[in-house]
């Protein structure tokens, strides 16, 4: 293959798994999370720093705090090196999480970050050896009144009853989940 088009397969497959991790995040996916790491990953989230397992049961609690989620991918720079089989990614990102306060207030925690990631290319496959979060800025806002949506509307749910779901069901081989 042109070495020009095997970088682009591969800054392909690297932006896929950073898709792959916001929804599995967003969507309490906590397995589609954890595939986007090599078994011996890591990653420091500040409060975490250790082994893709210690995060998913660390992330697990605080997620569940929040009744929704959302990640925006924003600029994502990678750079390959092939020979190697190894890339580094820096992804900004805002996220956005919903929850309720000690008072019942619905508030919401908005966060604007880096993913900072070396990935590795084992048989043929990219994914994260090394995250590092780094963190930007934070604000939480209360959530005014009017800001809800009618019950007409499909709303994004956590956990496998999410409109995604059934929809990647019916798409063709090769494109559904993760």
């Amino acid at each position: 293959m042109d070495e020009q088009l095997e970088l682009l397969v591969a800054e392909r497959a690297i932006h896929r798994v950073l898709c792959t991790y916001s929804r599995g995040v967003d969507r309490f996916d906590l397995e589609l999370v954890r595939s986007c790491y090599w078994p011996d990953g890591t990653d420091d989230h500040g409060s975490y720093i250790g082994g893709v397992d210690g995060f998913i049961e660390f992330v697990a609690p605080a997620l569940q705090r929040f009744d929704r989620t959302n990640h925006f991918l924003g600029n994502i720079l990678i750079d390959v090196d092939l020979p190697n089989g190894a890339a580094r990614a820096e992804t900004y990102a805002v996220a956005y999480h919903r929850f309720h306060d000690a008072d019942g207030q619905e508030q919401d925690m908005v966060a604007g970050l880096r993913y900072v990631d070396r990935f590795e290319r084992r048989e043929g496959e990219w994914r994260i050896a090394r995250r590092v979060c780094a963190f930007e800025w934070r604000r939480t806002d209360p959530v005014g009144q009017g800001s809800s949506f009618a019950d007409t509307y499909t709303r994004g749910v956590r956990g496998s009853g999410d409109v995604v779901w059934p929809i990647l069901e019916t798409t063709p081989a090769g494109t559904g989940r993760g």
